[in-house]
Formats: C-alpha cells, sequence, structure tokens
C-alpha cells in the first residue's frame, strides 16, 4: 500500500513541476513578447517540454493567462486595502498619507514592472480585463484609506486612483525622472489639488 502512494505523490509532484515550468516559460515569453504573440510552441521550446504537454496542461489561453496571472501576484505581492493599518499605521496627515500610499504603489510596480505592460489587443481578454478591474479596485481601495481623514467624495477617490495608475509611474521612468523626484512631485500634485487654494 506504502509504495503505491508514493508512486502516486511522484507522480502528482512531476505534473506540478511540468505546470509550473509552462506557466513560469509563459510569463517570461508574455514579458518579451505580448501574449499574442507568444506561441505554444515557443512555450514548450523554453518550458523544455512538448507543444502536447503545453496544450494538455492548457488547453486554451482561457486558462493559461490566469495561470500566469497568478504567478505575477504571487511574485510581485501587490498591496490590498487590507494592507491599509501596515501602510498608514498612525499617521494622520494628509501629506504623510499620500506620501506612504504613493510609496506602496510604486513599490508594488517597480516589482511588478516587466509584467504589467499590457497592449491594447490584449485588454480585450477577460482575465487581463480582470487583472485590470483589480488593480484599480486596489488602488481606490487605498486611496480612499490614505485620504479618509478629508472624507473624500468617490469621485476624489477614483480620480487619485487613475493618478496612481501604472502608466503615470512608466512615464515618470521613461523620462528619467528619479523615482522619489517623481513620488514627491505626485505627492505635492496631489496635495494642491486635494488641499485647494
Amino acid at each position: 500500500m506504502t509504495p503505491r502512494k508514493y508512486s502516486m505523490d511522484k507522480r502528482r509532484a512531476a505534473v506540478e513541476e511540468t505546470r509550473r515550468r509552462i506557466v513560469e516559460a509563459t510569463l517570461a515569453l508574455h514579458s518579451q513578447k505580448g501574449i499574442f504573440d507568444t506561441s505554444w510552441k515557443d512555450i514548450a521550446e523554453r518550458a523544455d517540454v512538448s507543444v502536447a504537454t503545453v496544450y494538455k496542461h492548457f488547453p486554451s489561453l482561457d486558462e493559461l493567462v490566469p495561470a500566469c496571472g497568478a504567478l505575477i501576484m504571487a511574485i510581485t505581492a501587490p498591496p490590498s486595502p487590507e494592507d491599509a493599518p501596515r501602510i498608514f499605521g498612525d499617521a494622520r496627515a494628509l501629506e504623510e498619507r499620500l506620501r506612504r500610499l504613493i510609496s506602496e504603489i510604486f513599490d508594488f510596480y517597480e516589482r511588478g514592472e516587466p509584467y504589467m505592460e499590457v497592449g491594447a489587443k490584449e485588454r480585450q481578454l477577460p482575465a487581463v480585463q480582470e487583472w485590470e478591474a483589480g488593480m484599480r479596485d486596489t488602488r481606490e481601495g487605498l486611496a480612499r484609506e490614505a485620504l479618509r481623514p478629508v472624507e473624500p467624495e468617490e469621485s476624489t477617490v477614483r480620480s487619485v486612483g487613475a493618478l496612481l495608475d501604472f502608466p503615470v509611474f512608466k512615464s515618470f521612468r521613461r523620462h528619467d525622472v528619479p523615482r522619489e523626484e517623481a513620488e514627491e512631485i505626485v505627492n505635492q500634485m496631489l496635495l494642491c489639488w486635494l488641499e485647494g487654494p
């Protein structure tokens, strides 16, 4: 009886290892080439398996993209609104709360940068739309917590979330603005807008 259990456990571990290699290879290729420019053959070669093995584990993008999304989440550890007590702690001043919010979001973008570029065509995939909606909810949830002292309207929360979207971070990078300077610019911009004249 014991040898059979050992054999089953060994087989299950081998299947999981193959699946892991396929997902890691896919994620690397998607980061380099994009989702639609990555073929099953590319994935098979990178994962050192047959094309049939890739199809056996992931018959379509509908199964493969969410698996990659789960790996991205594990690698990047995005913040969530439940992290608000850790992020904001005892900070009362709006300026400090915004500074912590921006730093947390930018930390996440640095970890996730290789995986977060998405083309217009790829945005049509349900898994990508779900990912982006989740990230929007996260930004807005954290913005709501950061702005709690000023009791913001929902339109303000949405606007702060939009100003903290990944393309803003990328734009600073493309223009060679150092991260600390970018964070301070965003912080001052938000403060000027929120506190008004």
